[in-house]
């Protein structure tokens, strides 16, 4: 979700590599939307791409003050530390972010990948293991939405007269929460936004 429509082209502007006025997109942006931690984060990223060490610093330490519980912030800001090879900071941010998210696989696997630079061997596998057995887990309730998707629908009940019968309202709200739920374990992305949204603690992104 983007905070306003600006932000939404600033992000379409850095994906195209236009690194200058994506920041300045992004800095407009936060003028319609003040202090919105996405936006600031967003801005950190572009000023990675710049190679502004400082100014990327600066504005992932603020998304952090503005959501100190929040594992991505720690894991963003732990990327653009090791990119810029701050690699014993970039190992405190990861932590941090698996003790606030256990169930992040790509976490997990990068900070096991900066212990084993270390050379903190047994820390990194354990780290490893960590991050294969919930990649496994997520794959496996993925294979389960395709065996879903699999299975025939089951056939429209039709009156004599070949026309569609009408559903009492209890019975009629009660179909679209099935075909919502429905929705949820049988389309991929759906079902892949679902996890994120209990691995956020039932809480929508702002």
């Amino acid at each position: 979700m983007f905070a306003n429509k600006i932000h939404e082209k600033a992000h379409e502007t850095l994906k195209s590599g236009e690194i200058e006025k994506a920041i300045a997109l992004y800095s407009k942006a936060l003028e319609l939307s003040q202090g919105h931690p996405d936006i600031i984060s967003d801005r950190a990223v572009a000023y990675l791409h710049s190679n502004n060490k400082e100014l990327c610093y600066t504005d992932f330490e603020l998304a952090l003050e503005l959501e100190p519980n929040r594992a991505y912030r720690y894991s963003s800001f732990a990327f653009a530390m090791n990119h810029f090879g701050d690699i014993e900071g970039a190992i405190v941010k990861y932590q941090r972010a698996v003790e606030l998210d256990p169930d992040d696989a790509v976490a997990h696997n990068n900070l096991g990948l900066l212990l084993e630079q270390k050379g903190y061997k047994d820390e990194a596998q354990a780290k490893f293991e960590r991050a294969d057995s919930l990649s496994k887990l997520e794959d496996g309730l993925l294979d389960m939405v395709d065996e879903m998707n699999g299975k025939s629908e089951e056939p429209t009940t039709e009156s004599a007269d070949n026309k569609e019968t009408s559903i009492e309202p209890e019975r009629e709200e009660q179909a679209t929460v099935s075909s919502e739920i429905k929705k949820v374990l049988t389309q991929k992305e759906t079902f892949k936004e679902f996890l994120q949204f209990v691995k956020n603690g039932f809480k929508l992104k702002k």
